[in-house]
């Protein structure tokens, strides 16, 4: 009780969420045996020098050096051809950019700030409301964190030891699933609304476009390949990847300046930083609630509730939109894998499955109030008023919630390519 006093009253007091892990394990640590501080320590350098957490500095890096190479602007222009002249082709052009840009970025706050500042102005000029217009962009970007390399699976699969390559391939369903269901939203609403028609390209057009876009559209796959037959670790993968990517925006679209490294560097540097020091943090604090024994504590209070899976999973599902909703998604992973990997033994959950489902619950929460960081990022980017996001991101909330509670109980589906690859 007192650790959660205490997580809880640093959060209110504005203190970094990573500060609030650390604090929260030191005191916890000290409640039960002051000796354990002396390992804190080494604790923090054996979680953030995580062979596999090299892959997210990387995978940035990618995505930065992928941003100022002009990718966007290219697989834009390849999606417009690719729709054709449909109503309403603007809105499935953003899907399909949202795809793309989260096989690049694996995030769904870069996802969003960079659809906010490409897709947003051609919709409202094509006569999209930009209420509708934010709110839909903030939902397609929950696709990055799906779409292979999502950097929120990476977390998951150091925290709880689970197979990064096999979380990956099982992120792959779930994100077209997202970009179907996004889809048919646009199709019946285009039925009642006075969206144009987007123009439409010959085959020719199709094709330049494609050239023009071919290492942008072909990077992911070579990267989603190369990981799931083993070829390469998500890191080797991801290292390869940053060389391509700078070689192919400096030498042959010439975009990428020398001069442009540094500033990418220190933003890289940054973004990572912040991510790792939560990862290390999260890490002691996953310690602390080992010795003390809460997650068998928690896993045995959760199943006095029933012993069916099936209900057992509904509650844990509803947890983790509550906590997506007052916590980011990377600390909350952190925190709550140890506390869930009881369960998902003792109830025979599959990891994978079990880790998607979290790492996809969870990016939900970004788009929810009061800590939806996807919700303020995309009203930041756009300049719609949060207050008016707030009020109309619930029906997509409920369109992902629906895709979510789909592959929850339907895990063939989301199984299927893992068990394929590994084969």
């Amino acid at each position: 009780m007192l650790m959660i006093f205490i997580f809880f009253l640093t959060l209110l007091m504005g203190v970094p969420i990573a500060f609030s892990l650390g604090l929260t394990a030191v005191i916890g640590l000290w409640q039960m045996n002051p000796s354990f501080l002396i390992a804190i320590p080494q604790k923090l350098f054996s979680t953030s020098s995580n062979y596999s957490l090299m892959a997210i500095p990387l995978f940035i890096l990618a995505g930065e050096l992928m941003a100022l190479s002009g990718d966007v602007v290219r697989l834009m222009n390849l999606a417009r051809g690719i729709i054709g002249r449909v109503k309403g082709g603007l809105a499935y052009v953003c899907i399909i950019l949202g795809m793309f840009l989260g096989g690049l970025l694996g995030m769904a706050n870069a996802v969003s700030a960079l659809l906010s500042t490409t897709i947003f102005p051609e919709m409202v000029k094509d006569g999209y409301e930009e209420e509708f217009s934010a709110c839909y962009i903030g939902a397609v970007s929950i696709i990055g964190p799906l779409i292979p390399p999502g950097l929120l699976l990476v977390i998951y699969g150091v925290a709880s030891n689970t197979s990064i390559a096999e979380l990956f391939m099982a992120g792959v369903i779930p994100g077209i699933l997202v970009a179907l269901a996004l889809a048919t939203v646009i199709f019946i609403s285009g039925r009642k609304s006075n969206w144009p028609l987007s123009p439409k390209s010959s085959f020719k057009e199709i094709l330049i476009a494609l050239k023009k876009a071919a290492f942008s559209v072909f990077a992911p796959f070579i990267t989603f390949l190369s990981i799931a037959y083993g070829v390469a670790t998500p890191t080797e993968a991801a290292a390869v990847v940053c060389v391509l990517v700078f070689f192919v925006g400096t030498f042959i679209y010439k975009k990428i300046k020398f001069n442009d490294m540094v500033r990418i560097l220190i933003r890289t540097a940054t973004i990572s930083g912040a991510i790792l020091i939560i990862a290390a943090m999260g890490g002691v604090l996953g310690w602390n609630l080992a010795i003390a024994m809460i997650p068998q504590t928690i896993a045995r209070s959760i199943s006095l509730f029933s012993e069916n899976p099936i209900i057992i999973m509904l509650i844990i599902q509803l947890f983790l939109f509550i906590v997506g909703m007052v916590m980011d998604s990377a600390p909350a992973v952190m925190i709550l894998v140890p506390v869930f990997m009881p369960i998902v033994k003792q109830f025979g959950f599959d990891p994978v499955h079990f880790g998607l489902l979290m790492c996809f619950n969870l990016s939900i929460g970004l788009l929810t109030p009061p800590v939806g960081t996807v919700l303020y990022t995309t009203s930041t980017a756009t300049g719609v008023a949060t207050d008016k996001m707030i009020k109309s991101i619930w029906p997509w909330v409920l369109v992902l919630a629906s895709v979510l509670f789909f592959v929850t109980y339907v895990p063939d589906v989301v199984m299927w390519l893992p068990r394929l690859f590994s084969k």
